[in-house]
């Protein structure tokens, strides 16, 4: 075969086989592209479907990511590639900057896999994280609150959010901060300031933000029920209504919120103690004791230098004794009235029938009768 010949068949060899080559790279490429482009679908459509992230701690090779509030684009690469999740942080700069992703990532704790593309750990970046949802009902103790987030599995120190619930100085941002009386008998300073209501943490949030998450709430709380305004109508001040309410709150049923609070209210007026049972409960529930509807003269006197004792100490406790609901705090700002109950200022005393409801009595005689009779009726009913 002639020289010639052989190098044109040679060249039309090598033609043939970059044909070949690009045809099969192409091929290739868009079976690449197309397959990711199916992965990234069904991952959104998991999104759409479930509202949350498919990829959890318990899925196989997750590994956990924390975003930062107010990270950015060249933040989150930093962190994903110190995760060992991609190799470029340049490349990712890119291709989330011609995604539109740039600005978009949510902050908090997501799960991603070693072999994700970088679109699919966007996708999930800027999705919502898994979030915990927590409800802290009206009564709870500051205690109880930190208890259940340590239960529900967050991450943070409870002995910094000990720290920090003691020094309202950090949270001065808040309006009502500054009318809380730092007194230091005071258990929990910002006890009673930590709305009761369900709340969404991230796993990772740190102390501050938990109980700016909290605060947040409760400024929004007192601004929509103008409870500054009423307090200072009724002659009180916020700190004082909100410890008043955290007694109420725990002392009777919703119905009897306001009588309860006109009771107390009757009691302060006349500088008699307020002799109220939750604040003794308080204090033995802290103790590890079980709280009690009736209790002995040796049971009161057990904490009898206690300030938060109301049976030996005149006057509202040191401080709120849990966090008490919007119905217990406008108890104490709109309490009964002669209008809406005859009697109301001349009430001094109730008891607890031991059924869930109350019995309201104008003297000492009449309230001790009662209370004697209920007991009795109670203590035959549990036999």
């Amino acid at each position: 075969m002639p020289r010639k010949v052989r190098k044109t068949l040679l060249f039309l060899g090598i033609i043939v086989l970059l044909i070949v080559a690009v045809l099969v790279g192409f091929f290739l490429g868009f079976r690449y592209v197309n397959e990711q482009n199916q992965r990234l679908d069904a991952l959104s459509e998991s999104f759409d479907r479930e509202g949350k992230s498919p990829i959890t701690a318990d899925s196989k090779g997750a590994v956990e990511i924390y975003i930062a509030q107010q990270s950015n684009t060249d933040d989150i690469a930093e962190v994903l590639k110190e995760a060992g999740l991609i190799k470029n942080t340049f490349a990712y700069k890119l291709i989330s900057k011609f995604n539109g992703f740039d600005g978009q990532y949510q902050y908090g704790t997501h799960y991603l896999l070693p072999d994700m593309s970088y679109d699919e750990m966007m996708l999930i970046l800027t999705r919502q994280p898994k979030q915990i949802s927590l409800t802290f009902y009206e009564g709870m103790t500051y205690e109880q609150m930190r208890d259940a987030m340590v239960e529900a599995g967050m991450r943070f120190s409870p002995d910094i959010l000990d720290a920090l619930v003691m020094r309202p100085s950090l949270f001065t941002e808040y309006s009502f901060i500054s009318g809380i009386e730092e007194r230091p008998e005071r258990d929990w300073i910002l006890q009673g300031y930590l709305w009761p209501d369900t709340y969404l943490f991230d796993i990772n949030s740190t102390e501050q933000q938990i109980l700016r998450i909290l605060l947040n709430n409760t400024e929004a709380k007192i601004a929509e029920g103008k409870y500054y305004e009423r307090a200072k109508q009724q002659g009180m001040t916020l700190d004082d209504a909100i410890n008043l309410a955290s007694i109420v709150q725990v002392e009777g049923t919703i119905s009897e919120m306001n009588k309860i609070a006109r009771v107390f209210i009757n009691r302060m007026n006349a500088d008699m103690p307020l002799e109220a049972e939750p604040t003794v409960n308080y204090l033995r529930v802290r103790d590890g004791k079980e709280a009690k509807i009736w209790m002995s003269a040796d049971e009161l006197q057990e904490y009898a230098d206690n300030p938060y004792n109301t049976y030996y100490f005149t006057g509202l406790p040191p401080g709120p004794i849990n966090s008490p609901g919007a119905v217990a705090i406008e108890a104490v700002l709109w309490p009964a009235t002669e209008r809406t109950w005859p009697g109301a200022e001349r009430y001094l005393f109730f008891t607890a029938t031991g059924e869930g409801t109350t019995d309201f009595s104008f003297t000492y005689e009449e309230h001790a009768e009662k209370t004697s009779r209920y007991m009795e009726a109670y203590e035959n009913k549990s036999d």
